[in-house]
């Protein structure tokens, strides 16, 4: 190995990479050219990579440049060295991180926060000099992707974005600390820290928040509460330490935060909101216990909507607080994950479902990534061209295609036993509960509200999720009446949402403005609506073109 990575230094390395040319098109295999590092580079051979969910929101987005590889859960092993390059040789096998940690600035050296002053937090390109070191066979510049992009043979990292790794923990296990995993055990350790005996309460039980759940199981919490839509995430959740399930599909006429608030005797110590919902977090800040209750963001607000607190609940002791990267600095606190997996302290082998060979050696495979993670909007998207020069990688069948709420480990080593695969979610609440619905779309009437999206069903429906109640002459919803949106395409939140909505506003044209019974509809959608679907439901209820039936 030594002498292969050595006869490659300092030249021009061609390989394949799987390449997003446009925001929301498929995956491309192609074969590019990957330059030597420069001065406080490395040159990396791509030993496993695993999908995060910030990919896909990032491959959806509307804008971004052309050709962007995705930034992953990642694990390498360092092929040669540029220059100044002191704390890592050839050979190394290192984890590149999308959050940098020079180690020399002011806040590096502060135990207050896990942010580098001296590096900006860029999308694109390398983080000294705003280049790439991709190209495709004309030429044309291939752009980096938070400092990782990992869909490649080999990739350039400047050293801030790297962690040595020892050699006992599996490279499938270490990749999962470049992201989601240390993400939520960070939180819980470092954020919220989290103390013996203490209460939780998690918002979304995909990746991170199974990861907050486990962080706080080694904690010594005596009570972990998750709150998701799926209920087949109870029996998964206590693997990781969940000792109690809240569906909000099923909590009556009470919200989400009344009933963690009667479970924990007036509200839990620590909240988790792991979706990226404005209205999650003030119901997360809803749950918490009066005087010192804490609420930990970790979802990613897409739309960067507010968030609304009451300040009289904040002077009385409450607080809420932001978390990147789960607060880890990750030159110091990655390798103590790894330590506590190797120890057998902390569990990172049911964060892995499945395992395949590289996208590169397999075409399938990356179709098979393209097709479950793309947005699906009007059925013209570009098939995806699948470019199969030889490679000298090994290539393997994948005994089943991953199912798009599942972790994916993408591997180099196609010896390596696969790992069971167990049921898995992404990080997002409402796509956890998708429905295998397979009615057609039909296109609304109303060309303000853009049609739902459905996600390919190909599994069957193992449960269907109860409904929040038996209501006599329940209105016939259409699904494609609620706005697209990323996060919940056809989902049971999306059917439940609209539905009280509806509800909410037949029941004040009856009862009047402020009848009591209209409140358990108002708690509904304020807690299953986000705050954007909602104005736009309000203006089109001012405007006449409301596409429900009131």
């Amino acid at each position: 190995m030594e002498e292969t990575l050595t006869s490659t230094t300092g030249k021009v390395i061609r390989c394949k990479a799987a390449v997003c040319r446009s925001p929301g098109a498929p995956l491309v295999i192609q074969e590019i050219e990957v330059d030597p590092p420069k001065a406080y580079e490395l040159r990396l051979k791509i030993l496993c990579s695993s999908l995060c969910h910030t990919d896909i929101t990032f491959w959806k987005l509307s804008q971004g440049p052309m050709a962007v590889f995705q930034e992953s859960s990642v694990m390498n092993q360092s092929e040669s060295v540029g220059e100044k390059v002191e704390q890592m040789k050839q050979g190394d096998v290192v984890l590149p991180v999308f959050m940098p940690n020079c180690g020399e600035c002011r806040d590096c050296k502060s135990p207050k926060s896990n942010t580098c002053s001296k590096f900006d937090f860029r999308t694109i390109n390398m983080p000294r000099d705003n280049t790439s070191r991709f190209k495709d066979m004309n030429g044309e510049v291939i752009h980096h992707f938070i400092a990782v992009s990992s869909f490649t043979e080999y990739t350039v990292v400047d050293e801030a974005h790297l962690v040595k790794i020892g050699p006992h923990i599996p490279i499938d296990k270490a990749c999962l600390l470049s992201c989601g995993v240390s993400t939520g055990v960070g939180a819980a350790w470092k954020v919220a820290n989290v103390e013996e005996g203490s209460t939780v309460a998690i918002f979304g039980l995909g990746a991170v928040g199974l990861a907050v759940a486990e962080g706080a199981r080694v904690r010594g919490a005596s009570r972990i509460i998750g709150v998701d839509l799926n209920p087949a995430k109870f029996e998964l959740g206590k693997k990781y330490g969940v000792s109690d399930f809240i569906n909000p599909a099923t909590c009556g006429e009470k919200s989400v935060s009344q009933v963690i608030k009667e479970m924990t005797d007036g509200g839990a110590d620590y909240c988790f909101e792991c979706i990226g919902l404005s209205s999650l977090v003030t119901e997360a800040f809803d749950s918490t216990r009066e005087g010192w209750g804490k609420t930990v963001m970790l979802g990613v607000e897409q739309h960067g909507n507010p968030v609304s607190v009451n300040c009289y609940d904040i002077m009385r002791g409450r607080s809420v607080i932001g978390s990147l990267f789960g607060g880890c600095k990750p030159k110091s606190d990655i390798p103590i994950f790894a330590d506590k997996y190797l120890n057998k302290e902390l569990n990172l082998d049911g964060f892995v479902t499945h395992q395949n060979p590289p996208p590169m050696a397999d075409a399938q495979v990356a179709k098979t990534l393209s097709e479950d993670y793309l947005l699906k909007g009007g059925g013209n998207e570009p098939k995806p061209e699948i470019v199969t020069k030889p490679v000298d990688v090994p290539v393997e069948t994948p005994a089943e295609e991953p199912s798009s709420d599942e972790v994916v480990v993408v591997t180099q080593n196609a010896d390596e036993t696969p790992v069971s695969p167990v049921e898995e979610s992404t990080e997002t609440l409402a796509a956890a509960a998708e429905e295998s619905s397979e009615a057609p779309a039909a296109d609304s009437d109303d060309s303000s509200t853009p049609a739902a999206t459905e996600e390919s069903a190909e599994a069957p429906q193992e449960e269907k999720l109860v409904d929040l109640e038996d209501v006599e002459d329940e209105p016939d919803i259409k699904l494609e009446t609620a706005p697209a949106d990323f996060r919940f395409p056809t989902t049971n939140q999306t059917r439940h949402c609209f539905t009280r909505y509806i509800e909410f506003h037949r029941c004040v044209a009856a009862k009047g403005e402020g009848a009591p019974e209209c409140d358990k509809f108002a708690k509904y959608y304020r807690s299953l609506c986000p705050g954007e679907w909602v104005d736009r439901w309000n203006e089109q209820r001012e405007n006449g073109t409301f596409p429900g039936p009131l």
